[in-house]
């Protein structure tokens, strides 16, 4: 009866945020939004030229064709994603922007679903699992038309599996991140590093799954070129590049603060001291925490030290606050580290939206790099909590380094 309950209020969020998005489905603002790249990149895969789909005329053609105009944009995610998206360019752009939306809120909606299980604070309180509804980095996932509520989604199915001790299936869903592989590029060492043996040869196996669809889809030539394809449009700077001073990680607090000519120098070495925090977390902290508060460090670590980390991607953390709520309700706030942790989780939520008040009523005009620091404090203090606070008793089926 109460998940009945539960299910009915999600829905009649799901529903009341539905109508708020509305305004966000007239074309002009679609054409606007990073969805117009999901798109263009389903067209060319629907259309049958897939082999073509990391050369930037055919990418300009569609475009083209889409806008009635040209426009510089492209498609940077792996060929799966792109036929995962086909289907919906049989449909006007207006309309499959309406059914992704959709797709995105229930998914939202039913997240604590997926939690109750694995987190227990969630599963008391399955409410407090539709907290992302109130966390700026999911609106403007929403509105941008975005994948990161799928990320998220991916991450957090990965966690339940891997809580319920089916390491091998938790990595072939994990693979499915992949869809932005500049995350698992640091959780994959991270794991190793933890001993998740088993979790890894799932993700290892998944990759290479898709690997081989995304060969079906482009060949094997065409697929070879996806990631210089990435590379290429990223150093090239300008119109339809990655703008580092939208990004929430190292790289992109460097370019915001003005260390541009210095950035990668800078950039590595900052992504080297938050992986170290993570290790020292994964290999010293008393046994008996080696929880989910491991995972909510590695999840905000991989966040912060990509090297592309745009701002809706921070969708990401609710998983980690979510676990870091539940070790405070065992744990009480009565502690300086239980208050940093507490505060933390906070800061998160409201960091971001003091930025867009305080800037000029635009997220990516409102200094949002200067979210990377919030971060860092989060991965801190959690670090501090594994490390300093009180022991708590080790759940079954909880995340260990065995």
């Amino acid at each position: 009866m109460r998940k009945l309950s539960f299910i009915a209020g999600a829905l009649f969020l799901a529903s009341a945020v539905g109508v708020a998005l509305a305004p966000f489905t007239h074309r002009a603002q679609i054409e606007n939004s990073d969805f117009i790249n999901f798109y263009v990149g389903a067209s060319i895969v629907h259309s049958g030229d897939g082999a073509k789909l990391y050369q930037q005329d055919t990418q300009r053609a569609e475009l083209r064709s889409v806008l009635g105009r040209n426009s510089i944009q492209y498609f940077l995610h792996p060929p799966f994603e792109a036929a995962a998206f086909a289907p919906l360019a049989s449909l006007s752009i207006e309309r499959a922007f309406v059914v992704w939306t959709a797709i995105n809120v229930a998914a939202l909606a039913l997240l604590p679903l997926v939690l109750m299980p694995c987190i227990p604070l969630v599963s008391r309180r399955p409410y407090l699992g539709l907290l992302g509804f109130f966390f700026l980095p999911v609106l403007v996932a929403l509105t941008l038309g975005q994948d990161s509520i799928l990320l998220l989604l991916v991450v957090s199915l990965s966690y339940l599996l891997m809580h319920k001790k089916m390491d091998v299936a938790a990595g072939l869903v994990l693979a499915l991140a992949s869809i932005k592989f500049q995350y698992l590029i640091v959780l994959m060492p991270l794991l190793l590093i933890s001993r998740k043996l088993r979790m890894v040869a799932g993700l290892g196996l998944g990759c290479v799954g898709l690997a081989s669809v995304s060969a079906l889809i482009t060949g094997w030539r065409g697929f070879s070129n996806y990631f210089g394809f990435v590379h290429a449009i990223d150093v090239q700077g300008g119109p339809g590049a990655p703008n580092p001073a939208l990004m929430v990680n190292v790289r992109g607090f460097l370019a915001g603060t003005g260390w541009a000519p210095h950035s990668l120098v800078y950039a590595a070495a900052g992504a080297a001291v938050l992986f170290g925090l993570a290790v020292v977390c994964a290999r010293t902290a008393p046994v008996s925490k080696k929880n989910g508060l491991v995972f909510a460090v590695y999840i905000a670590v991989a966040l912060t030290a990509a090297p592309y980390a745009h701002f809706p991607d921070m969708t990401l953390l609710l998983l980690p606050v979510l676990l870091a709520m539940d070790w405070l309700a065992d744990s009480g706030i009565g502690s300086i580290g239980t208050i940093l942790v507490a505060l933390a989780c906070a800061s998160l939520f409201v960091w971001p939206v003091l930025l867009l008040a305080l800037g000029e009523h635009y997220w990516w005009n409102s200094r949002i790099y200067l979210v990377f620091p919030v971060i860092v404090f989060f991965v801190v203090a959690l670090t501090a909590a594994l490390h300093f606070g009180e022991e708590r008793p080790s759940e079954s089926g909880s995340f260990s380094i065995a």
